[in-house]
């Protein structure tokens, strides 16, 4: 069969960490899927004659892996969006549910209107904005619609109204957008991968462990993700959990893929979650975690479960296919 690989080679740029994963992720994609006996083309959403292709392609089905377009986030679900204008069956969620899950305020407004934890908040446009009052040390604060954890740094964990203002202000002039502040759940971190297909089902659960970190730093922060010589990368590990009953481990990955389900998502996500006492908190839903070839949790897990990598993407392949039948 003919799939088009949507991807970014963000050519003529210096690629920041994320941005060569990205890159290298499509390519190891496009090349399982010659293994598995399709023909691939190659659709770089960088290059404008590529788009330009792709608009008079005759392919049927794609796996979509474009995060950006002129480094613009906007892009993922606007190349969703002209791949269904097309026609074209594609492995991402819709381009509606991808422009909605870029605003985390929006995403757990809805999750809290069905019952699901998340911790309070407070969106900021000011620096000067006076904090609510039901709001209490220590808060966390990042980007409305940052994504890959850009703009989340040692400073974002704050105790005092000074460094609320410091850290809402970076934000407002770094991302150009709004600050979300948030309680800070100082609790055990989890996140659930979801696989799609004709049963969606969850993958096993991953702990972020950052025990052989202060207290103040223990979060995933972008160093902690992407910058891999330092000393907050090394000391953030993902595990598979111990000590957790099995009431906590359903209660844990029902509201992973209850989440999913009010979301009305039909892709691969992950949920990353903090459990306190006996309440799981969801922190975000990631709507398109990191399926890199070497490295990605959700990619480990999935082994964990049975899959190759080849098995892996076969099986999200299969799932878009399922809009086609």
């Amino acid at each position: 069969m003919e799939v088009g690989l949507v991807y970014n080679s963000f050519a003529h740029v210096s690629m920041l960490p994320e941005e060569k994963e990205l890159r290298d992720t499509g390519l190891a994609i496009g090349k399982h899927l010659e293994r598995l006996g399709h023909t691939i083309r190659y659709f770089d959403m960088d290059n404008p004659e590529d788009i330009k292709a792709l608009c008079h392609s005759n392919i049927t089905i794609a796996f979509d892996t474009c995060e950006r377009v002129h480094r613009d986030a906007r892009g993922e679900s606007y190349a969703a969006a002209l791949l269904e204008y097309l026609g074209i069956y594609h492995t991402r969620t819709s381009a509606f549910h991808i422009a909605l899950g870029i605003n985390k305020v929006r995403i757990k407004m809805i999750l809290k209107s069905q019952g699901i934890a998340t911790p309070c908040f407070q969106v900021f446009i000011d620096e000067e904005d006076a904090l609510h009052s039901d709001l209490h040390f220590p808060l966390f604060v990042k980007g409305v619609a940052s994504e890959n954890s850009i703009g989340i740094d040692e400073r974002s964990l704050v105790i005092n109204l000074w460094q609320l203002k410091e850290k809402v202000s970076n934000i407002l002039t770094t991302l150009h957008q709004p600050a979300l502040v948030e309680e800070f759940i100082e609790g055990r971190e989890f996140a659930v991968a979801i696989l799609p297909g004709k049963v969606n089902r969850t993958l096993p659960i991953l702990e972020m462990e950052f025990d052989e970190l202060p207290p103040e730093q223990r979060y995933l922060d972008y160093a902690a993700k992407w910058v891999v010589h330092s000393d907050r990368y090394r000391k953030t590990k993902s595990v598979h959990p111990q000590h957790l009953s099995n009431e906590e481990k359903k209660t844990i990955t029902d509201t992973a893929l209850r989440s999913f389900k009010i979301l009305g998502l039909d892709s691969y996500a992950r949920v990353d979650m903090r459990m306190k006492e006996d309440t799981v908190y969801v922190l975000e839903i990631n709507q398109n975690p990191s399926i890199g070839e070497n490295g990605s949790g959700y990619v480990r897990t999935a082994m964990d479960s049975g899959l190759d990598y080849t098995a892996i993407i076969d099986a999200l392949l299969q799932n878009a296919m399922l809009g086609a039948s």
